[in-house]
């Protein structure tokens, strides 16, 4: 099969005429404003998770999904506050895309009330209403997540359209065929402090023609730091262990951008010959370390990489955010990756380490 033609033709369908040839069909969505005339909703949601895990910081709960060609504005309110408008821009929201970003601290324990107002240019505006729980409570590990019982609308999905579907006997994680697209993030966990290993496996299938790309884990995943009100989020706070184009190989990064502020950066690769359609096993670990006085001194990353029937390698890769990227101490959450190509993953186990 020639991925990259399919993917291309693909792409440029999905992105057109979704909003055509689909419905939104989920309970606890109610739209108002449409009228005979306008058949379909202005709004698509993609993912609106029943429940939130513990957010922190700038990691937000966010809501993605599509919106139809003829909308001019976006709004929101959350719990009867104030209306607030977000945009669609730049590489993370390309229209019809869009996500809504929802600070910790404008999260309500318990239920909350959510409206999203889409404004045609022609028309009136129309009001989707939409209903969520959110729960601060601290993470409890560890976490298995096999996909079986987490329906696509409940992905906690920072990024993109995913989806989980059968295979081989079991059930996987992917971006939506046809959504390939920069920095696809799937969180698999809240924020959580400390030391945490995940492991996963993970099957390369082909990358959008001509880009970079890359695929992996997120060990930390701290969200998108940017001034409040700014939407789309521009910056990003992140421990990642994930094979990238750009170098050729397995290896792992820290990395730190507060809004359009310039980046740090500090990674290490080895080279690495990924092979679509082979399953490969990730193994990935991060620890806060602390000094003599009990400071927060730096985080500590290390992987491992192998294909599936292969022995585990004795070493492992490591690297320290204090060569160039020092990270905030404070919660992270664990999550998965696809930049500009179609993977898919298997289960995913976090679990409690020690420095």
């Amino acid at each position: 099969m020639n991925y990259l033609k399919q993917t291309s033709e693909t792409y440029k369908y999905t992105r057109r005429t979704f909003l055509q040839t689909s419905a939104i069909t989920a309970a606890g969505i109610v739209v108002h404003g449409c009228g005979s005339k306008q058949q379909e909703p202005l709004v698509k949601i993609f993912h609106l998770p029943k429940h939130f895990s513990r957010r922190y910081g700038e990691f937000t709960a966010n809501i993605c999904g599509a919106i139809a060609k003829q909308v001019k504005q976006l709004k929101y309110q959350l719990n009867e506050g104030e209306w607030l408008e977000f945009v669609q821009k730049g590489n993370r929201v390309p229209p019809p895309l869009f996500t809504l970003e929802i600070r910790a601290e404008n999260l309500s324990p318990g239920t909350n009330q959510l409206k999203i107002e889409a404004t045609p240019g022609r028309g009136e505006p129309e009001i989707t209403n939409l209903e969520f729980e959110y729960d601060p409570s601290p993470i409890q590990l560890p976490v298995t997540l096999d996909w079986s019982t987490i329906d696509n609308r409940n992905l906690e999905v920072q990024d993109g359209y995913w989806e989980t579907f059968a295979a081989d006997g079991g059930w996987r994680v992917r971006p939506k065929p046809g959504f390939e697209d920069y920095d696809r993030l799937l969180a698999v966990t809240g924020a959580f402090p400390g030391g945490r290993r995940i492991e996963t496996d993970v099957i390369f299938h082909g990358h959008i023609e001509g880009r970079l790309y890359g695929f992996g884990v997120l060990p930390m995943w701290g969200g998108h730091p940017d001034q409040v009100g700014v939407s789309p989020r521009r910056g990003w706070n992140f421990g990642i262990a994930w094979y990238y184009s750009d170098d050729q190989g397995v290896g792992m990064e820290f990395g730190y951008k507060y809004g359009k502020d310039k980046p740090t950066w500090v990674s290490s690769y080895r080279n690495f010959d990924y092979q679509e359609g082979v399953r490969y096993l990730l193994i990935a670990e991060c620890v806060p370390e602390l000094d003599e006085d009990g400071k927060h001194l730096r985080y500590r990353q290390r992987l491992k990489c192998h294909a599936a029937g292969e022995p585990e390698p004795d070493q492992w890769m490591e690297l320290t955010d204090t060569e160039g990227a020092p990270l905030p101490p404070g919660e992270y959450a664990v999550g998965l990756v696809a930049h500009r190509c179609q993977v898919d993953f298997g289960s995913v186990t976090v679990t409690s380490i020690e420095g």
